[in-house]
């Protein structure tokens, strides 16, 4: 495929997995969009942890007294800031627009979002965990549209949600996809889906929503020109099923009606 990374184009899909499945994005993103049951959408890093805003750095004197009173550096030092990759940083499924960086004291490259520097939380062991937020009453997660969520977490259903059905995947498009791949895809990817100038796909559950790879593999944004002029629909199919079911990956066939629909 094109020398930039499929993953890169990924970032203007509107639709994506949850924060705890985005374990494995592309080095090329700072941050991603998340989504968790207890807080819904939200920011998160590049390897699906939560991400917070402190009110300590609000720029107005009186409006940062009382988080600073409320949080002194013993509580500061549990939230890392969330470093930028470059000065202008990418995002995943979020707003370009509003994802920037803000060098610190120290000359690194702070992530923002909306303006507001981002850490994250020593509390947070996983990906979608949100043990940071209103911690003392001064971190809080961050909307996709840039806005503080002060919200407290909902409590977690009791219920355990059915396992999602994986499509069954078509031999033949697989056989296809993985002429495809080699011949347009692998410079990027590795012939293994290793990773090479782009993010490994192997184990990467960021492909896993259909539309959302699909979509990007036909419309590209960012650095990856579109593609829907030089893969047949078939193509496209062939290409997004081998991806998700070669080297351990098992996220299920695409269809070439799929593709139909999205194109």
């Amino acid at each position: 495929m094109h020398v930039k990374t499929l993953a890169a184009a990924l970032s203007a899909a509107a639709i994506m997995a949850p924060a705890s499945l985005l374990a494995q994005p592309t080095n090329n993103f700072t941050l991603v969009q998340g989504k968790t049951a207890s807080m819904g959408k939200l920011v998160a890093a590049a390897n699906g942890q939560t991400v917070y805003a402190l009110l300590t750095d609000s720029q107005k004197a009186d409006e940062k007294a009382a988080p600073l009173a409320a949080c002194d550096k013993a509580c500061q030092s549990q939230f890392t800031p969330v470093k930028a990759v470059g000065a202008k940083p990418q995002g995943w499924l979020l707003a370009q627009g509003l994802v920037g960086a803000v060098k610190r004291a120290d000359g690194t490259l702070q992530a923002t979002f909306n303006g507001l520097p981002l850490y994250t939380f020593a509390g947070d062991q996983a990906a979608g965990d949100v043990n940071g937020q209103g911690f003392n009453k001064v971190a809080y997660v961050v909307s996709t549209v840039g806005k503080l969520n002060t919200a407290a977490p909902k409590q977690a259903q009791a219920a355990v949600p059915a396992a999602k059905t994986v499509a069954p995947v078509d031999a033949a498009l697989f056989e296809l996809g993985k002429e495809k791949y080699a011949a347009t895809c692998s410079g990027c990817h590795g012939p293994n889906g290793e990773g090479a100038f782009g993010a490994a796909l192997k184990g990467n559950k960021m492909i896993a929503n259909d539309d959302a790879f699909i979509k990007q593999i036909l419309v590209g944004s960012g650095d990856m020109p579109s593609f829907a002029p030089m893969l047949a629909d078939a193509d496209v199919a062939a290409i997004a099923t081998f991806a998700r079911n070669a080297w351990g990956n098992k996220l299920g066939g695409i269809t070439v009606d799929q593709v139909k629909k999205l194109r």
